[in-house]
């Protein structure tokens, strides 16, 4: 009896123990689906409705399809706090439709609530690792895509992916979230059942880069004025509709090249967008990938930057080398999860001040010095005159 019950109690276990993954799988997915839903209705909802009159009604059923679909995926997540504002919003949403608002508030309605509903459920929205070439997918492309979308994108049976205006209104992440098995609404599993993640990273690139071929790069500034889209997360999760047009032109370029937008990213932005990503795979439970991010970003990001750092501002050097060793002991021990985010947050600020002490001195600095020294000049040659004039 004794050696029935330990079975028993072991056969629990085990079975709770592959349970627990499973469920979370499942609740990634819906989630998954219902932002890949959101983003269609984001990108869409215009070509339907038009100056509040419907112009295309199967398009615009299939809006109001897409929500309702969205919503019942919604309805079988875990609840969570703040899952009421995110209804509350899909509500609105579901108003905005009905009511056959303007496309740029639908847009804006829904894309809001998938960015919301990514992170309630912790959705992973960057890849691990550095984006490849788009050159990388491009035979996958042919096999998988071109018969729906052309061999140039320019559109068959499916959307033409050279249309700039719908390609701007999906991140990066929403392309890569349309070719996820767990989330795909649209597409057969034939074509992206069997991908791996970064085959669709890939793919995701590929398809990028389609609405900007043949274009010019954006000035190499760009990047100092933007530098969130240079790098991850920010060019995985940024839509170009919401930017500005400058940003809007150089993230569309940006993220169909990424093999040769690297060098334009500074190291310590390359470490503060990693640790958004160990962040991120934390409070999602996944302490692996969070301890591999957040060492990706001292090697990649912080160590070159280092001594530059020691140099100008030792103290800082030595607090941020403190902080470095701290998020690492938190991670691998026993520290509460507001321990770790409090160091999480504690590191980026550091890196943020450093970043700013490893900034050259404004130009405007110099040039105010130079025209202070010129003033000088002038008025010392001036008495100089005057006092030769009075001999």
């Amino acid at each position: 009896m004794q050696y029935n019950w330990l079975i028993c109690a072991a056969l629990l276990c085990l079975q709770l123990l592959t349970a627990a993954p499973a469920a979370a799988e499942e609740q990634e997915s819906l989630a998954a689906q219902a932002s890949n839903l959101l983003s269609y209705i984001a990108a869409d909802y215009a070509d339907a409705v038009r100056d509040g009159a419907v112009i295309d009604q199967p398009l615009y059923r299939q809006q109001q399809r897409n929500l309702n679909r969205a919503l019942e995926m919604m309805h079988g997540l875990p609840d969570r706090p703040g899952r009421a504002a995110l209804e509350k919003s899909v509500r609105d949403l579901d108003g905005a439709i009905a009511a056959k608002r303007s496309g740029e508030q639908v847009r804006r309605r829904a894309n809001a609530a998938a960015d919301r509903l990514a992170q309630l459920y912790q959705l992973q929205r960057s890849p691990a690792e550095m984006l490849p070439a788009a050159s990388v997918a491009a035979p996958l492309y042919q096999k998988r895509c071109a018969a729906c979308h052309g061999a140039r994108g320019e559109g068959a049976s499916g959307p033409a992916l050279t249309d700039y205006r719908r390609m701007a209104s999906f991140s990066l992440y929403d392309l890569y979230n349309i070719l996820d098995p767990g989330a795909d609404t649209v597409h057969a599993r034939r074509l992206d059942a069997d991908l791996s993640s970064r085959q669709r990273w890939a793919l995701a690139v590929t398809v990028a880069s389609l609405a900007v071929t043949g274009t010019e790069p954006p000035p190499v500034d760009e990047a100092r004025r933007y530098p969130a889209l240079v790098g991850l997360p920010g060019m995985a999760t940024a839509r170009p509709v919401e930017l500005s047009p400058d940003a809007a032109a150089a993230l569309m370029w940006w993220r169909g090249h990424p093999q040769r937008v690297r060098a334009l990213q500074h190291p310590l932005a390359r470490a503060d967008g990693l640790l958004q990503l160990a962040e991120s795979a934390y409070r999602a439970g996944d302490n692996a990938s969070a301890y591999h991010q957040m060492v990706l970003a001292l090697r990649e990001g912080y160590l070159p930057q280092r001594d530059a750092l020691a140099q100008r501002d030792q103290p800082l050097e030595t607090q941020l080398s403190a902080r470095w060793q701290a998020l690492r002991s938190a991670i691998l021990g026993d520290a509460s999860n507001a321990e770790v985010i409090a160091a999480f947050q504690q590191l980026r600020s550091g890196l943020a001040q450093a970043r700013t002490r490893l900034q050259p001195p404004p130009a405007s600095d110099f040039r105010g010095w130079v025209t202070l020294l010129f003033a000088v000049s002038v008025v010392l040659g001036l008495l100089l005159w005057l006092r030769r004039r009075r001999r």
